[in-house]
């Protein structure tokens, strides 16, 4: 095949998001608001779903009754979900959520190992945290393995949300110490991968109601490359303040 260079502008390929990441703190609501995303497989490393219906695998669960460790469960599901989807010719989940990738990390510290031992420098290594070695040196294997399954999962659906924590940390600007919120990862493992991903939000709540923000600033680690989310702060979820009911509303996110 011939290769021909564009003459003309190429117009955008997609809309909305293949990759997000939404953070925040614990019982924001974060796990309710995916049980209600249409055809949203929910991969819970955490146990964070138990008290919500939804489309969901209880990793976490399913690896303490069977006694292993819960990557084997999470490799099984991955296994699941590519069979599912070779015999359907399609995508069986519109989106999947890993709830959370905060977890996700300590997961594939085994992993992180393994490819350590694949090195020169690690084939006689018989520790089993590769955090533990000096000078930082086992992080880079951490974020390999991290990766490694966060790009299989991406394979698997249309559009792949990443649920994490929020880490708030005081970093200096200016001479002047200051505030960051972003997602709870080790070393540069958050960084890296919010460069990776399509959009970025923070959710919250103001009274009765759950907003994701994808509006950065200098304290908050957030952004989007669809044009409908850029500079965002988008209202989810509205809680009836007489009877709690919550009125959950995705359509702004993914139109």
């Amino acid at each position: 095949m011939m290769l021909e260079l564009p003459n003309e502008k190429v117009k955008a390929g997609r809309v909305n998001p293949k990759t997000m990441v939404i953070y925040g703190k614990p019982k924001t609501g974060k796990t309710t608001i995916l049980s209600e995303l249409d055809n949203c497989l929910i991969i819970d490393l955490e146990s964070g779903s138990e008290f919500v219906d939804a489309l969901k695998i209880n990793v976490k669960a399913i690896a303490i009754k069977e006694g292993v460790e819960p990557i084997v469960i999470l490799k099984q599901v991955i296994n699941k979900i590519k069979e599912a989807n070779k015999e359907k010719g399609g995508f069986v989940y519109n989106y999947i959520a890993l709830d959370t990738v905060t977890a996700l990390e300590d997961i594939v510290l085994g992993l992180a190992g393994k490819l350590y031992r694949k090195t020169s420098m690690g084939r006689n290594w018989t520790g089993e945290d590769v955090r533990d070695l000096p000078q930082g040196a086992g992080y880079r294997y951490t974020r390999m393995a991290l990766q490694m399954v966060l790009n299989e999962l991406e394979e698997l659906c249309d559009t792949f949300i990443i649920i994490g924590h929020l880490k708030d940390k005081l970093v200096e600007k200016d001479g002047k110490e200051m505030p960051e919120r972003g997602l709870d990862l080790t070393g540069k493992s958050s960084s890296i991968l919010c460069s990776q991903v399509d959009a970025i939000g923070y959710i919250y709540r103001d009274d009765n109601e759950t907003i994701i923000n994808f509006q950065p600033s200098e304290s908050l680690t957030a952004g989007a490359r669809s044009t409908h989310l850029k500079g965002q702060k988008i209202v989810v979820a509205v809680s009836d303040e007489d009877t709690g009911n919550l009125t959950i509303d995705w359509t702004k996110i993914f139109i």
